[in-house]
């Protein structure tokens, strides 16, 4: 597979990162608005109904697909003039282990209905869906480790827009009692579609299928899948844990919080997608000072990124849920730091990937997991719903501080300004505790918001150079594919 790109190059990143996150978080934020016109046209049932499925798609996917997309970026160093045959076995490997959890679904129906409580008539669409995802996000992970931003941006538009607007039509249009199927089907099946086009599209690159690239994948991903499922109870957990100790009404204002927050976690999670290539590619470099340095300011652009939403929470929340749910906005200054927080370690996990030593920081993040559950349990009732997010601040800053740990003993220490990055997460730490007990003082708040754009600007204006570099960079040149 011939290249004309030269890796690694940070203008080259930030180019393709740049309309990568701002394809995503477009994509992510048109979900996000059409929300409340999905609980103004159905019913709570069945809004519930929906949210429940989604949720199972979420959680699903994780296991079904193995995690095994995500060995893509590592796998192009192992295996770079064998890539697209090596796509193609972990897609059919994909399918075929959603195929074998659709028929273990099956044959114990009678009591894993019960545990997903999907209506019966959607759980093979669950699993259509299923086996065909994973297609999608390999070729999209295929896309980005190849900087290939343009089909990216397209495939994450239309996976979003088109079956949001289906949805959106079939809900107005259909009668009330098939609004939920309406909701499902509309938005679902226009996603199968283009998975089942992204698999075919890496069936016809690759055309095979090696024992030996599904065993190099497992060895990678079966580590990761532990990781993320993990990582998804530590920051999913807190509705269900609101819920049973505090009832429904305390469980919507952390609702309504962690809202708020996936905002932020929308736009971290796209540039962890997008940073993971360059980083990895500079790692095989060893570029280390490069990576210093610009890691350096990516966790400088997510503190000011972090700072702006902790300083427009007030806002945030009287737009989501009015004025009912302001008791929220006290939650979200430590929520959005956790989330910081989370982001950067992410790098952490990067490296440790790369080095294919992943399992220590899988079982830290488990026990992590674990502990978080009984913390909140048990403090819950003693202290109120303003411990969760101090928790999840101590359990995040602990992940931190471990991951950090594991990269030191790795031959990429060098790659890692520790000080730096502490330096810049304990002034994030400050704001937050100074901003939090400003809500109640907004002349105060708006000024520093004033302050917080000139600082901005002026950091724009400062490396003006380089964002007109990335806007009027040269197209990518075009490959020859073996």
């Amino acid at each position: 597979m011939g290249e004309t790109i030269e890796r690694g190059k940070t203008s080259l990143a930030l180019k393709v990162g740049f309309w990568y996150v701002l394809s995503s978080f477009i994509a992510k934020s048109l979900a996000f608005l059409t929300t409340p016109i999905f609980s103004r046209l159905m019913s709570e049932n069945d809004y519930g109904e929906f949210s429940n499925f989604a949720s199972w798609v979420t959680t699903l996917f994780i296991v079904t697909s193995l995690e095994m997309f995500n060995t893509l970026p590592r796998a192009y160093y192992d295996y770079k003039d064998e890539y697209d045959a090596y796509n193609s076995t972990i897609a059919i490997a994909s399918c075929v282990a959603a195929l074998l959890c659709y028929l273990v679904f099956l044959v114990f129906s009678s009591w894993l209905f019960d545990i997903v409580a999907i209506p019966p008539e959607y759980v093979h669409m669950l699993f259509f869906l299923l086996m065909l995802q994973a297609g999608k996000q390999i070729y999209l992970t295929r896309e980005r480790t190849l900087y290939r931003y343009k089909s990216v941006i397209v495939i994450t538009l239309i996976n979003i827009v088109v079956p949001t607007l289906i949805a959106v039509v079939l809900v107005y249009t259909l009668p009330e009692q098939y609004h939920l199927s309406g909701r499902i089907y509309g938005t679902y099946v226009p996603m199968a579609l283009l998975d089942l086009g992204c698999m075919l599209a890496l069936l016809v690159k690759g055309r095979t299928f090696r024992l030996k690239y599904v065993r190099y994948a497992l060895v990678l991903s079966l580590p990761l899948l532990v990781h993320y499922l993990a990582a998804y109870l530590l920051t999913s957990t807190n509705v269900i844990v609101t819920k049973s100790v505090l009832g429904a009404e305390a469980a919507a204002v952390m609702g309504i919080a962690i809202s708020v927050i996936h905002i932020l976690t929308v736009l971290s999670e796209a540039l962890t997608g997008a940073v993971t290539t360059w980083l990895m590619d500079n790692l095989e470099q060893k570029n280390y000072q490069r990576i210093r340095r610009d890691t350096l300011l990516y966790i400088g652009g997510l503190a000011l990124l972090t700072v702006g939403v902790i300083l427009f929470a007030p806002e945030i929340v009287y737009i989501l849920g009015g004025s009912k749910y302001k008791e929220a906005t006290a939650l979200i200054p430590v929520l959005v730091l956790s989330v910081f927080i989370q982001s950067a370690s992410s790098l952490f996990t990067v490296i440790l990937t790369y080095e294919k030593k992943i399992v220590k920081t899988v079982i830290f993040t488990a026990i992590a997991a674990v502990v978080s559950i009984v913390l909140k349990i048990y403090l819950l009732p003693q202290f109120g719903i303003e411990i969760l997010p101090i928790i999840n601040a101590a359990i995040f800053a602990g992940l931190f501080v471990v991951n950090y740990i594991l990269v030191a003993k790795t031959k990429h220490r060098a790659a890692i300004s520790i000080k730096g990055m502490v330096g810049i997460i304990l002034a994030v730490g400050v704001l937050t505790a100074i901003v939090k007990g400003l809500y109640i003082y907004p002349l105060i708040r708006y000024s520093i918001i004033l302050m917080f754009f000139a600082i901005a600007a002026g950091i724009g204006i400062y490396y003006r150079k380089v964002l007109i570099s990335m806007l009027k960079a040269r197209k990518l040149g075009k490959r020859n594919e073996k």
